[in-house]
């Protein structure tokens, strides 16, 4: 994530994005409508009145991070487009939402992919039957074979959900924040499995990653996904060498240690074999030897950060 700048890696650019611009009100105004929800429904879902909302499409009123991650899922386009942004690091797999916006199908093929994503993660692949998925969007098992093909390819669906989601909230929440400390411990909280919704995705990743050893990797678009969220890691490891809040070294393989890191500590509170108390004290001492430079002075307070994410 380079500072002040679209990079040609195409990683998250600060400063470019404005909240509270008139265009980014029309935007907002263009998904509602695009969605078929009144604009009642867009603000009780993002739990604020509606004059507020009106301000907010007229730039009379800033949009916060959480109301843009509302809106942005209830409608199914993603927060980078939302803020009129171009930069790839949450480009989505080719058959999101995203991508379908102007698809008179997006809506339906949304609906039954949040439904299967939240099965999939609360129960697994396995357990999971086309019919469950059909009575949990509302629709006929017939109108599910419509749209997917089989189980297989909702799947996918739903793990192209969970990239939106993950990307979504880095857009919305790392615009603001100009310290690279504040925006790695940032990064890594959002990635973390620590929130209910970070749960179902981090469900939904590790039955991706079982399916792609046992299947191969060809059957998904996750691996690129991954290779930007890592970027997304190095180039905010580079920002902080180059202001010297960081230890110096190869920004890719200490991308790829904290990364593994995080991933392994993940896996271990998902399967209860670690509680989250000491997955942020594993993480906040890792970053202590590791990222933060020991002449820096925020290094106790960032770990105080981090174990308040718990």
């Amino acid at each position: 994530m380079a500072g002040g700048q679209t990079t040609e890696t195409g990683d998250y650019s600060r400063g470019t994005i404005d909240r509270g611009s008139e265009a980014t009100g029309l935007r907002v105004r263009d998904a509602i409508r695009r969605s078929g929800l009144k604009q009642r429904k867009i603000a009780s879902v993002i739990g604020i009145d509606e004059t507020k909302l009106s301000k907010a499409l007229s730039g009379r009123r800033r949009f916060t991070a959480d109301e843009l991650l509302g809106v942005a899922t209830a409608t199914g386009v993603t927060v980078r487009w939302l803020l009129g942004d171009e930069s790839q690091v949450s480009a989505l797999p080719p058959n999101s939402a995203a991508a379908a916006a102007n698809d008179d199908d997006a809506n339906p093929r949304r609906t039954i992919a949040e439904a299967a994503w939240t099965l999939f993660g609360r129960y697994g692949f396995d357990a999971v039957r086309i019919a469950d998925i059909a009575a949990a969007s509302g629709v006929s098992a017939p109108s599910i074979h419509y749209y997917f093909a089989n189980k297989s390819e909702l799947f996918d669906a739903a793990l192209d959900y969970s990239v939106k989601l993950a990307f979504d909230r880095q857009i919305a929440w790392l615009d603001d924040i100009a310290d690279p400390a504040q925006r790695l411990e940032s990064l890594l909280k959002l990635q973390s499995p620590l929130g209910r919704t970070e749960r179902g995705e981090w469900s939904i990743w590790l039955q991706t990653w079982t399916r792609m050893a046992l299947e191969g990797s060809a059957l998904s678009n996750y691996p690129l996904s991954y290779e930007r969220w890592s970027r997304t890691v190095q180039t905010t490891l580079e920002d902080g060498q180059r202001t010297g809040c960081f230890r110096g070294g190869d920004p890719r393989a200490m991308a790829d240690e904290l990364t593994s890191l995080l991933d392994g500590l993940g896996i271990k509170v998902l399967t209860g074999v670690m509680d989250t108390e000491t997955f942020s004290r594993r993480l906040r001492s890792y970053l202590d030897r590791a990222i933060m430079h020991p002449t820096e002075p925020t290094t106790a307070t960032s770990a105080d950060r981090l174990k308040e994410s718990s």
